[in-house]
């Protein structure tokens, strides 16, 4: 008995040591299969997390180089594993972020339209111009999951498949007409399982250059953050439908150092005209501070238009530095001089204020008798001479001065009525609008009385928007030309009847020794009428 007894004990643990086996091979297989399984499953929910933070991370700098705006994203970098009671999770991966080194944007063949100020005109002749910037890189380090990596550019953001690329942001460089080109620098410090990032403005787009082809395309190369054949296939292609042909070719200008961020050119139709936005923002760890310095000034262009001045009366004028961005610079010194005329003061140094314009207020002396040249300059970048782009001059009339470059007096130094109110008995004016492909200027008088004749004229003052040609000539609904500033000239034959109660519309036609646009520009016209009276009208162009 005590044998059987002995035998079945024995029965017992051998079962108990079977079943404690099969537990563990159970638990191992669950670990090894499962558990892997699991993880990789978690990791794969945290990079499409991680893609979607990079999308808002683009969306970001987009807004903050377009509104100037301070803005910020935590990227999930890493995962947090769902704790275990049993089973072992590995241990928590954290990928990187990091910035790539400086690559060049090249844009060549930009000519600012005639419109644009003197000064932009200058700076974009179609030249080449060069700014830098860097691609953001997320690299993923997962346990289980082979996450491709994830790169952000100032043009787009995409994931690297292999030879291709899967875009996960529509790409902002090309928008029908519109051109915006977003330069990105910063530094990125030591990433965690998420990570705090800011993009601060640098210089915001907030001023736009429309600009044609120079006789040739215009040419755009910027850095894209991975192979730019297949950025070119995947990201740009919607650029090159048939019916939005303002994109001709892209070009894989290829990169043997570093073929994931090479660059790409863009060669846009030069017959077109288009608005072109410059930006540039740091993209940083939200603890660092800022290592980013603001661009230097690059130009001066006037701000004021259509200005006209009275002898004892405050009279302003207003102009804006913008850097290499082509956007207001903030704390610029600019030197304001009267040159020509009797004004005070004389000269005044003003500081350009957050929209980097600076204001100059003058007062003609009472017994002032011509216009008012004021010039204003700064040496914006700082290399110890002011360039003439960095200079401009305001000439401005006197609204009841007598010499040339006055409002324009008959024989007795008269002006007459200026802009008649609309009243009986008057001559008004009622509108303008530029015609003859914009070098003339249709102007419509509403004579409020009897029939009147228009029998001599004078533009006295001419002045073109933000620095554009100015004319030279002017003739009064097809008559000889006359020197803009000369004395009043006898229509004789070309005189024109007003008659009583009726609008007339009238052609005042201009001439220069460049192109002339007279859209935005301001002009002084002086009429005399069959009784002997003067009227003299300020026109301003829309």
């Amino acid at each position: 008995m005590e044998l059987l007894d002995s035998e079945r004990g024995q029965a017992v643990q051998v079962g108990a040591i079977l079943l404690f086996g099969f537990l563990v091979i159970g638990l191992s297989l669950y670990q090894a299969t499962v558990v892997p399984q699991q993880t990789k499953a978690t990791e794969f929910g945290a990079y499409l997390d991680a893609s979607d933070d990079l999308v808002s991370l683009h969306n970001d700098v987009l807004v903050t180089a377009t509104r100037g705006v301070q803005s910020g994203t935590t990227v999930q970098t890493g995962v947090q594993y769902r704790p275990r009671a049993v089973f072992i999770n590995p241990g928590p991966p954290t990928g990187s972020l990091s910035l790539t080194e400086s690559r060049e944007i090249n844009i060549t063949g930009a000519k600012a339209v005639n419109s644009e100020p003197e000064a932009v005109q200058t700076v974009w002749d179609g030249s080449e111009q060069t700014y830098e910037s860097k691609v953001l890189r997320y690299s993923p380090d997962y346990n289980e999951f082979d996450g491709t990596p994830i790169t952000v550019s100032g043009v787009s953001a995409q994931r690297e498949a292999g030879a291709n690329v899967v875009p996960i942001s529509g790409q902002t460089l090309i928008s029908g007409n519109r051109i915006t080109v977003v330069s990105i620098d910063g530094r990125i410090g030591q990433t965690s399982t998420r990570t705090s990032l800011t993009v601060a403005p640098i210089s915001s787009a907030t001023r736009t250059v429309t600009v044609t082809g120079n006789g040739t395309d215009i040419s755009l190369t910027v850095p894209v953050g991975s192979n730019a054949t297949a950025w070119n296939r995947s990201v740009i292609a919607e650029q090159m439908e048939e019916e939005n042909r303002h994109v001709l070719s892209t070009t894989d200008l290829g990169d043997d150092e570093d073929p994931t961020n090479s660059l790409v050119r863009v060669t846009l139709n030069g017959s077109y005209t288009y608005e072109l936005r410059l930006a540039k923002v740091e993209l940083s760890s939200s603890s660092a501070a800022s290592t980013v310095a603001s661009p230097e000034g690059k130009y001066l262009v006037p701000v004021t238009t259509g200005a006209a001045a009275a002898p004892g009366e405050a009279t302003e004028v207003v102009v804006e530095a913008r850097d290499g961005y082509n956007n207001p610079v903030e704390g610029k010194l600019i030197d304001f001089t009267v040159t020509e005329g009797d004004a005070s003061p004389t000269s005044r140094t003003i500081t350009t204020a957050d929209d980097g314009r600076a204001g100059f207020t003058f007062t003609p002396d009472a017994d002032a008798d011509g216009p008012i040249t004021v010039r204003a300059g700064s040496d914006l970048d700082e290399d110890g001479s002011v360039e003439p782009i960095e200079q401009t001059t305001y000439t401005i009339p006197l609204v009841n001065g007598s010499g040339g470059g006055g409002t324009g007096a008959g024989d007795d130094g008269s002006t007459g009525e200026i802009n008649p109110p609309q009243e009986d008995e008057d001559v008004i004016l009622s509108g303008a609008t530029a015609v003859n492909g914009n070098d003339g200027a249709r102007i419509s008088l509403n004579n409020t009385g009897t029939e009147r004749v228009v029998t001599s004229f004078r533009v006295s003052f001419y002045y073109p928007d933000q620095g554009g040609n100015g004319a030279e000539t002017a003739s009064f609904n097809g008559s000889p030309a006359q020197n803009v500033g000369a004395d009043q000239y006898t229509l004789g034959p070309d005189q024109v009847t007003l008659p009583s109660d009726t609008t007339t519309d009238i052609t005042v036609g201009f001439a220069a020794n460049k192109n002339l646009d007279t859209r935005g520009d301001f002009f002084i016209l002086t009429v005399q009428f069959d009784d002997g009276e003067f009227a003299t009208y300020f026109v301003a162009v829309p």
